[in-house]
């Protein structure tokens, strides 16, 4: 949230998935889908008031290239760019040649939350040298504590309509829809769907309701027994009654997918596509794969991201009617994501909605930046470079779908459900604009 206000994006993302314009005003590409050009806006300037030009942007995208930088970009660009490719002709171009074709490259980009472009040269981002071209300079920063944003009256896009933001961090979930109920403060991130009531019926404070902002990921390690075997896999996805699940663990609040990582409000989802429970074929598929009496699972889970927990526990309910018996491994925050995530056969992710071919690389390839099934499929691998070496965006949408439609066959990942998010403000804030990636965007923000 903090990022996203003081710096900019090349491009965005509109809620379809459609790139436009930020500090790259205008781009091409070439018939095979193997050079990008970035024409970038002019008269752009940093918040130190030098100016914006083409050396930040190669400067940036050479930083995200870089494993050392720690930028989780690298994941999703250095199969296709490394910085041999990366040049600037002149001050207001940039080209991108790539190793091999990648034709929606420009969404790639604007899908990333860890993208921001940066100046020339900084490798420090603390409170005093955090320098931008966004619409709010940080002027204030506490570890743990909170935040402040002042207003960049030069900003490109025009000067924000608010004077400053003042953020404060509140763990405790409660105490944070309090703090609005109580009228001190004006705006909460997302809350969790169980105090959502809390506020119905409450003239002084608005829940704001975000479709389809995540899914839950259960996800088997399909190098390790018994999710080696296919059946085992297609007995778990039979067995989740995913209706009930959106109506137990999001309360209503979601919608049922069928194990494709798509969000189904845009025209990326297939259509007509139906998530499958039947409890007799699990039972018949678990018994053909050496489980005649039920199957034994460990799930690692956390309570420590809202919402994830409820999913497991509504998940170890549904599927008990198909014999699978589900032992949750609850681990704290500080673990999760060492002793739990990819380090257990079996175990819970979340992903944002994102744009979907960036999907792959992540999660389905060969070699993927995140393997967290250890699985791949030569037929999704053959779909996914003809996807990548498109540039009609119907035929990129057409052959995104076929390539998830296969996955969701052969790859252990159950994705049951799409889950939406809310966050509360008080009727006096207007403008907000909610990113499932980014979270805020408050560049036309303004109080009533």
């Amino acid at each position: 949230m903090v990022v996203d206000s003081i710096y900019d994006q090349l491009v965005t993302l509109t809620a379809d998935f459609q790139a436009q314009p930020a500090l790259a005003k205008s781009w091409n590409v070439n018939a095979d889908a193997t050079q990008w050009t970035l024409h970038l806006r002019e008269g752009v300037k940093w918040h130190d008031g030098s100016d914006f030009s083409s050396k930040d942007v190669v400067y940036t995208i050479n930083r995200m290239l870089d494993p050392k930088s720690g930028n989780h970009g690298a994941a999703f660009l250095s199969p296709y760019l490394d910085t041999h490719g990366v040049s600037a002709p002149d001050a207001n171009t940039v080209v991108l040649k790539l190793k091999k074709p990648n034709g929606t490259l420009i969404q790639t980009i604007g899908n990333l939350p860890y993208a921001s472009v940066v100046k020339d040269g900084v490798t420090a981002f603390g409170a005093k040298n955090s320098v931008g071209t966004g619409p709010f300079k940080l002027t204030g920063w506490t570890p743990g504590q909170g935040w402040k944003l002042a207003r960049n009256d030069q900003y490109w896009g025009g000067a924000p309509y608010l004077d400053g933001i003042d953020a404060s961090i509140t763990p405790d979930q409660s105490a944070k829809v309090q703090t609005v109920l109580a009228g001190s403060t004006d705006l909460t991130d997302p809350i969790p769907v169980s105090l959502w009531v809390t506020m119905q019926g409450k003239s002084n404070v608005q829940l704001e309701t975000v479709k389809n902002k995540n899914s839950w990921i259960f996800a088997f390690d399909q190098s390790q027994k018994p999710f080696d075997d296919p059946r085992v896999i297609q007995a778990i996805k039979l067995a989740t009654d995913r209706e009930k699940m959106v109506q137990t663990a999001l309360q209503g609040h979601g919608k049922a997918v069928a194990d494709v990582p798509i969000d189904p409000g845009t025209t990326w989802y297939p259509k007509g596509l139906k998530p499958e429970h039947d409890v007799a074929k699990a039972k018949s598929l678990l018994a053909e794969a050496g489980f005649p009496n039920g199957l034994d699972i460990t799930l690692s889970t956390t309570a420590a991201v809202p919402g994830m927990l409820d999913a497991a526990q509504a998940w170890q309910q549904i599927v008990k009617g198909a014999g699978i018996n589900v032992k949750l491994n609850q681990l704290p925050l500080d673990t999760y994501w060492t002793k739990g995530w990819m380090a257990s056969s079996a175990f819970m992710d979340y992903w944002t909605s994102f744009f979907p071919p960036v999907g792959f690389g992540a999660f389905y390839a060969k070699d993927a930046s995140y393997p967290e099934t250890h699985h791949s499929d030569p037929t999704v691998e053959k779909t996914v470079a003809e996807l990548m070496a498109a540039t009609d965006p119907h035929k990129q949408i057409e052959l995104t779908q076929q390539a998830y439609l296969a996955a969701r066959d052969s790859y252990g990942f159950l994705i049951p459900v799409f889950a939406d998010a809310a966050y509360a403000r008080s009727p006096k804030v207007n403008g907000v604009i909610f990113n499932p990636a980014t979270n805020f965007n408050f560049r036309k923000t303004w109080l009533a």
